[in-house]
C-alpha cells in the first residue's frame, strides 16, 4: 500500500548498507526527494541498534509565517496515541488497579448492561469488542465532531450501539473502544486522562515535548495541521478533542517517540510479562496486539521483516511509527500536510 512507501524505500538501507555516513546519507537523500515532489512535510527519525542512524525536518511547520519544521516540532499524533493509550492501561493493569478480563460494566456501572456486561478490557485493547466505530452516527464529520461533550454525554451517543459481533469472535477497528479505555482509567484512578498520562509515561520517560492536546491550548512549537493536494495547501479541519481522548489526542515529536520505543524495549515501564501480550498478535488477518499491528512487513517482493506498527491520522497530520523487535529498529514519521501521497 501507498501508505508505507516511503518505508518499503527506507527499511533495505538497514541491511544493504554497512555504514552509519552511507545509511544517513541515503537516508537524507530519499527524504529531500520526497520532499521536493510535496510528499512529505514534516520530521523523521531512523533508529537501529537501539541508537538513532538518522533524523530530519522538511517543510513548514506554519505556512502563514514561514516557520520551518525542525526535529523538536510537535505534531498531533492520531491514533498513533492508541499504542501509548494501551500502554498506560498496562500500567494501571501491573499496578494492579484494572483486570484485562473484568468487563465495562466492572468499572462503569452505569454503561448499557447488553455490551458492557459483554465486553473485557482485552477486548477493548485488541479490537475484538464488537463495539462499532464512529462511522455509523452519519454526519460524524463535519458536525457531531466539532461538538463539545462531557465524557459521559459522548458515551451515550454510541453505548446502545448494536455490536458488529459477539465479543472476542473477530476484529474490528474501534476508536470508539479506545475511547472507553481512557474513560475507564479516570474513573478508576481518579485523575483525568492526560494528568495520568503526563505522571504515569511523559513525566518517567523524560517526554517533555509531548502532551494530551485540547484546542484551547496554546502549545509552544506545535506546528499547524494542513491538507495538500495538487492545488496547493489549505488549512487543516477542526474537531474538538473532547471526543479524541485515548483515540487520537495526543502530540509528540520524534525525539520523543524514540524515547518510548526504547523504554518499551527495555521493559522500563512495564514488565516483560505484559510487553509481550502488548505484541502479541491477534486476529487475523490484522493481527492486533494491545495498540499495536503486530505482522510481517513485506518491504520488498521477497523479503520481510516481523513488526510492530500503527498509523494515524487527524485533521491535517498523518503519523507512522514502526518497530523492529530484531534489531531494536525504529522509524518514525510525523507529517503536517496530510493527506500526502504516502497516505493513500
Amino acid at each position: 500500500m501507498k501508505k508505507y512507501l516511503l518505508f518499503i524505500f527506507l527499511f533495505p538501507l538497514f541491511t544493504q548498507l554497512s555504514s552509519g555516513q552511507d545509511k544517513k546519507a541515503k537516508l537524507e537523500e530519499i527524504m529531500k526527494t520526497y520532499h521536493g515532489f510535496n510528499m512529505f512535510d514534516g520530521a523523521v527519525l531512523v533508529a537501529e541498534n537501539g541508537k538513532v542512524i538518522y533524523k530530519g525536518a522538511f517543510g513548514m511547520a506554519n505556512h502563514e509565517w514561514k516557520i520551518p519544521n525542525t526535529t523538536d516540532t510537535k505534531f498531533m499524533l492520531g491514533s498513533v496515541s492508541k499504542p501509548i493509550t494501551a500502554m498506560l492501561m498496562l500500567i494501571q493493569v501491573q499496578k494492579g488497579l484494572i483486570d484485562l478480563d473484568k468487563t465495562i460494566s466492572d468499572y462503569i456501572p452505569e454503561y448499557s448492561k447488553k455490551n458492557g456486561s459483554r465486553i473485557t478490557i482485552r477486548q477493548l485493547l485488541g479490537h475484538s469488542s464488537g463495539m462499532p466505530n464512529y462511522d455509523i452516527i452519519k454526519d460524524f464529520f463535519p458536525k457531531i465532531s466539532r461538538q463539545n461533550f462531557s465524557r459521559e454525554d459522548y458515551v451515550k451517543l454510541f453505548m446502545d450501539s448494536a455490536l458488529v459481533f459477539e465479543p472476542g469472535t473477530s476484529y474490528y477497528y474501534s476508536s470508539w473502544g479506545y475511547f472507553m479505555l481512557g474513560y475507564i482509567m479516570e474513573r478508576v484512578t481518579g485523575r483525568s486522562y492526560s494528568q495520568l498520562m503526563k505522571e504515569d509515561i511523559f513525566d518517567k520517560l523524560g517526554m517533555n515535548s509531548s502532551g494530551s492536546y485540547y484546542h484551547t491550548q496554546v502549545v509552544d512549537k506545535r506546528a499547524s495541521g494542513y491538507d495538500y493536494s495538487l492545488g496547493g495547501y489549505t488549512s487543516g479541519d477542526f474537531r474538538d478533542q473532547s471526543n479524541t481522548m485515548g483515540t487520537g489526542d495526543l502530540y509528540s515529536t520524534v525525539e520523543d517517540l524514540f524515547k518510548l520505543h526504547l523504554a518499551i524495549s527495555n521493559n522500563t515501564l512495564i514488565n516483560k510479562k505484559l510487553t509481550d501480550e502488548m505484541f502479541t498478535p491477534g486476529i487475523r488477518p490484522w493481527r492486533y496486539g494491545f495498540g499495536w499491528f503486530n505482522q510481517n512487513f513485506k518491504y520488498t517482493t521477497t523479503d520481510s521483516v516481523f513488526a510492530n506498527y500503527h498509523l494515524g491520522t487527524t485533521e491535517g497530520f498523518l503519523s507512522f511509527l514502526i518497530r523492529i523487535p530484531s534489531t531494536n529498529s525504529l522509524v518514525v514519521f510525523l507529517c503536517n500536510s496530510a493527506p500526502t501521497h504516502f497516505s493513500e
